[in-house]
């Protein structure tokens, strides 16, 4: 069709519209634009859009965002080593639907191993993030002013927070203040302490991804649209030859009983629990002179750090990096830091006793304030009961920790029991048998993400509504406050 603005050849994928939009192709404003399309501007937009030149105008726009539909950007972002593992995967189900799609954001190696092109790389000084944001305040306000710019220059389809809530709630409001779809991935722990967030999360958030099977319950309930997607933790099998301890190099010590410490992935929760865990297993020691320990590191900068504090212990301990679940499997009973190390050692079946060292005024002046549940443990939480021993807040003597090691340890059958109670706990948490990679946590996120990129497209074509939400499951609510 001849028009005075100019041909329009929609099969070589060019042409002519009215208004600056070049602009916003040059500065990557088109997400995922490859260039398919040529534009060459024409100043007759000011007599109006109607006829010939208003149907080319809405001719390239619609042009445009098919290109847009086909080639996605998503913005991901990471603050901590498990998130960046988990946006790695995620990376990998959205490829597998997108194969084209551009990914940018804020992560670690393992995120750009995957394909993301990463503006900052915050997982490499990652410390308790409630701190960091006032020791390292410049840097994170830093960081937060060059992603709200990144969101405005590239426009991405959807931004996806992975944990990290202190850092990752005030990217997703960001996204949602430019009217970017929001797609949260492990939702907010509020309903263990600081409930009242959930009102910022509702506002923040178009879809709130959950991997604990109480939460979609908890957050819809809330106005928040939850989907439970699966623990990614029980994705892959339990034990593999991978994981094998007998296949690790160099071996692992021999003796017996052998006990594993898990103090962190962080500089600061290695620092705080290292000392106490050191005490406890000296205590170990001398009931036990014959007792074995190796404590496990999450990269060779953290092993430094263990090792450096080792330098003020008389207790020899091995250190390892990497490979958590062989050094779970080796031992006989794990001492671990509460997080989500404590499901890692669940998912083997593993006794365990769980400790938080924290300095006793900042419990007492703030933490027990805002703390709503009877358990912390993640395993307590899941069995409503105290399924594992834990020592949460833990100051002062190291004593009632080392005998309640020594106890399990001096008891077979106790371990054994705790064993089969772990074993029953995190069995419905595997995917359902036969669901294949469509009941990986990853594979359901990306069918979330996809939901958003849909919905979105929908609605730029001037579609009614958009994609339908999926139902809520059936899930417990989670354990509330004695």
């Amino acid at each position: 069709m001849a028009s005075t603005a100019g041909p329009t050849r929609v099969g070589a994928q060019s042409c002519t519209w009215l208004g600056g939009v070049r602009g916003r192709q040059r500065q990557g404003g088109i997400s995922g634009t490859r260039r398919a399309a040529s534009c060459r501007v024409t100043p007759g937009w000011r007599k109006g859009i109607h006829g010939a030149r208003g149907l080319v105008y809405l001719a390239g726009l619609k042009m445009m965002s098919g290109v847009a539909n086909q080639v996605p950007t998503f913005f991901l972002t990471a603050a901590e080593h498990s998130g960046d593992a988990l946006g790695a995967s995620l990376i990998g189900a959205l490829r597998r639907r997108f194969p084209e799609a551009r990914f940018v954001g804020v992560g670690g190696p393992k995120m750009e191993a995957a394909g993301c092109r990463l503006l900052a790389n915050p997982v490499s000084r990652s410390a308790m993030l409630i701190g960091a944001l006032f020791t390292e305040s410049r840097y994170w306000y830093g960081l937060l002013k060059r992603i709200r710019q990144e969101l405005v220059d590239l426009k991405p389809d959807v931004v996806v927070p992975i944990d990290s809530s202190t850092v990752n709630l005030r990217i997703a409001r960001l996204g949602k203040e430019l009217k970017i779809p929001v797609c949260y991935y492990v939702a907010p722990q509020v309903w263990a302490s600081r409930p009242w967030r959930v009102k910022k999360i509702a506002a923040s958030v178009d879809a709130l991804c959950c991997v604990l099977p109480f939460e979609e319950r908890y957050f819809r309930e809330r106005g928040v649209h939850a989907v439970y997607v699966g623990h990614p933790m029980f994705d892959a099998p339990a034990q593999t030859a991978e994981n094998d301890p007998e296949r690790m190099e160099p071996a692992l010590p021999l003796g017996e009983p052998k006990v594993a410490i898990f103090p962190g992935s962080r500089r600061a929760e290695i620092g705080h629990h290292m000392p106490a865990m050191l005490a406890i297993l000296s205590e170990i020691k001398g009931r036990f002179p014959r007792a074995t320990f190796v404590a496990a590191a999450p990269s060779e900068e953290r092993a430094w750090q263990i090792r450096h504090l080792l330098r003020q212990a008389n207790t020899p301990v091995d250190i390892r990096v990497g490979n958590g679940d062989a050094i779970i499997r080796w031992a006989d009973l794990v001492l671990t830091k509460s997080g989500t190390a404590t499901l890692q050692i669940a998912r083997q079946h593993k006794p365990m006793v769980v400790m938080y060292a924290v300095a006793w005024w900042k419990w007492h002046l703030f933490a027990r304030f805002i703390i709503t549940t009877p358990y912390l443990a993640l395993v307590n939480i899941l069995a409503r009961r105290e399924l594992v021993p834990e020592f949460i807040p833990f100051y002062g003597s190291p004593l009632p920790v080392a005998r309640e090691c020594i106890d399990l340890l001096a008891k077979p059958e106790r371990r054994s029991q705790m064993a089969a109670e772990l074993a029953e706990l995190t069995a419905p948490l595997a995917p359902a048998p036969g669901s294949g990679d469509l009941g990986l946590a990853a594979e359901r996120v990306a069918a979330e993400v996809a939901r958003l990129v849909e919905g979105r497209s929908a609605a730029a074509g001037g579609a009614e509504g958009t994609a339908p939400e999926p139902a809520p499951s059936e899930t417990p609510p989670p354990p509330a406050a004695s």
